[in-house]
């Protein structure tokens, strides 16, 4: 494994060296667990062309010892300026450094730049998400666990849906499942939606009781290693109505669509289009509100996305979710999502859960 942070240090290394900086400042924790292994809540690391720093504070001493193999450990007794300054690693004048603007409140900054006037601070956007984007072997392994679990936990919860039970006992039980069945627990919340709040495309679980006649949109996933998984499938009450019928096939044939038509090379946006002009034609475009998906990773949100206006390219080992719907105000909505890993000749969607029409 200490070879996979090596890897991605370089990455790094080569992104700064390309972009003619001295070093980039790291506060995001996720990009540091990506690029360090570290686990815990509370870090820095400061990168330089050949070498990285980094900084915790004194309860992952010990912690520090076992994960950090590839960058310089500091334990701060102070602040992380201080610190910085005693370790005279940022002293040099006009060094050209990138920081994370995305994830730096104004005001850190504002003590950033008082402390380190000398330096030329410069504004990055995303250098280490983009290197992160292109999952590792290590990485595919974890998402396909994770995504594992999350099918095997809606194998269990199937029988579990029936007229009566809520939406909230239904989220408790996934939430169980998942750390019974080997995940450190939710991806995120899950998404519970039946009968008409089925229609509201992130809505968090209550105490109504499904009905006869619900669609019942599911989006939940297990994390596993750090790795997030994220799967929707939509169940139905009772028997399908022609028009619950209509509905659910038209947001199938779209995701099917998507998925034929990803792979490497191919704009982010052609892949939207091939999900949103299937709901378009069939005069529901208006009923799809949201971007047709995401890269999943070590946060359950990253890139690439998925996006009507994303020129980017795809490539191979990206992991994204392919994820149309439809949501009709007062009557219900239908969202079917699979994980999907990009290759050079195709896209393979790694969930194995059936995307049948589920009558329970």
């Amino acid at each position: 494994m200490s070879s996979v942070y090596t890897n991605r240090l370089n990455k790094v290394y080569k992104a700064i060296d390309d972009a003619n900086y001295d070093g980039l400042y790291i506060t995001n924790i996720t990009n540091i667990r990506y690029l360090t292994g570290f686990t815990g809540s509370a870090a820095l690391l400061i990168v330089l062309k050949n070498t990285s720093f980094f900084f915790t504070d004194g309860r992952y001493i010990q912690q520090s010892k076992e994960q950090i193999l590839h960058s310089q450990i500091r334990i701060i007794n102070s602040g992380y300026f201080e610190s910085i300054k005693d370790e005279k690693i940022l002293n040099q004048s006009g060094l050209n450094m990138g920081f994370e603007s995305n994830h730096m409140s104004f005001s850190y900054y504002s003590e950033l730049s008082n402390h380190f006037s000398d330096i030329n601070w410069i504004s990055t956007d995303s250098i280490i998400e983009n290197i992160a984007a292109v999952k590792d072997n290590s990485e595919i392994e974890s998402l396909k666990t994770a995504i594992e679990i999350t099918d095997y936990v809606f194998t269990k919860i199937i029988p579990e849906i029936k007229i009566g039970v809520t939406e909230k006992y239904i989220s408790t039980r996934i939430s169980y499942l998942f750390k019974m069945n080997g995940a450190e627990g939710d991806s995120y919340e899950s998404i519970i939606a039946g009968g008409p709040r089925s229609a509201l495309p992130h809505a968090r679980p209550t105490e109504r009781k499904f009905r006869k006649g619900d669609f019942i949109v599911m989006d939940f996933g297990a994390l596993y290693n750090g790795y997030h998984a994220d799967m929707t499938r939509t169940l139905l009450v009772g028997k399908p109505t022609s028009k619950h019928q209509e509905i659910y096939d038209i947001v199938l044939e779209s995701q099917l669509n998507g998925i034929a038509k990803a792979k490497a090379g191919i704009p982010c946006a052609d892949v939207d289009f091939a999900c949103r002009s299937i709901i378009e034609n069939k005069n529901y475009g208006e009923f799809f509100t949201h971007s047709t998906g995401h890269g999943i990773g070590l946060e359950v949100h990253t890139l690439p996305r998925i996006h009507k206006n994303n020129k980017n390219l795809l490539k191979a080992n990206h992991v994204i979710t392919i994820e149309p719907g439809i949501y009709i105000p007062d009557w219900g909505g239908v969202r079917i999502e699979d994980d999907c890993l990009i290759e050079n000749s195709g896209c393979i969607p790694l969930n194995k859960s059936s995307k049948e029409l589920i009558s329970v």
